[in-house]
């Protein structure tokens, strides 16, 4: 048997040496090509296989304690992250407050937006009766007045906005419109101020002849004992005289965003 294998070995070898002299291709090798290639490709794909089977399964627990840690890396971000939203909602509040003058006879109790209605023009907020909130207390922001207070739980409170049409804030049992100044007029321009859609408002003056000039500042003039005055209501972007009916209409835009709303102040 091995005498035969040597001797099919020194064959082989004397046809290669033979093919290489004459520079021709060696028939046996073409043969064997031709009858083994055909079986070697799948055999190597199924070799190689098995073999990455086998490599994870002895990988299988590093790559579970690689998953437990990725995902245990994953809650500490998030957690991170809401440490550092938190931190800087504070800082917000530090800020809103610096901007703020002491007001005589009014405490400002801090409040989160909570809920916000487009449909009703109103906003919820995280404080209520506990917190010393009365019906019709008026809200502001940073950027100046939000609303008056409508609605009255022991932690919750409805603000409706004072872009709602007809706003008419709650004092005494009683109803009242925002009185509102323009101060960029001296003397100053007194008006009223109603809600004309969820974006814009209206501010009527007596005087239709009054010198009302697009970009001027809107404030509340204190005519409510409930609404005080110096608070930034908006800017005037238009004007329409009527003679006839002996009024000035100005547009207003109203000084905050409502869709932007997170921290607000209620006045007490």
């Amino acid at each position: 048997m091995v005498i035969g294998l040597c001797a099919l070995g020194i064959v082989l070898g004397n046809l290669q040496n033979g093919a290489r002299v004459s520079q021709h291709a060696n028939r046996m090798d073409t043969a064997i090509r031709f009858v083994i290639e055909p079986l070697a490709v799948p055999m190597s794909n199924g070799t190689r296989g098995i073999s990455d089977f086998f490599k994870g399964i002895l990988l299988a627990r590093n790559l579970a304690a690689e998953n437990r840690n990725l995902k245990e890396l994953l809650k500490h971000m998030d957690l991170y992250d809401s440490q550092i939203a938190e931190k800087d909602r504070e800082i917000d509040r530090l800020r809103a407050l610096e901007k703020f003058q002491s007001m005589p006879g009014k405490t400002r109790v801090t409040a989160s937006v909570c809920g916000f209605s487009i449909n009703e023009n109103r906003i919820t907020l995280n404080v209520g009766s506990k917190q010393g909130v009365k019906l019709g207390c008026p809200v502001e922001c940073a950027d100046g007045l939000v609303g008056t207070v409508e609605e009255l739980e022991s932690n919750q409170c409805q603000v409706l906005l004072i872009t709602s049409v007809g706003l008419q804030p709650i004092s005494n049992g009683k109803t009242e419109q925002i009185g509102a100044t323009d101060v960029n007029r001296n003397p100053p321009l007194i008006g009223v101020v109603r809600g004309e859609n969820a974006s814009t408002l209206s501010m009527t003056f007596l005087d239709p002849k009054a010198p009302a000039q697009i970009g001027d500042m809107i404030v509340t003039c204190g005519f409510s004992d409930k609404i005080p005055p110096g608070l930034l209501i908006g800017k005037i972007i238009q004007t329409e005289p009527n003679e006839e009916l002996g009024t000035l209409k100005a547009r207003l835009s109203p000084a905050f965003e409502p869709g932007a709303l997170d921290l607000v102040f209620v006045l007490i």
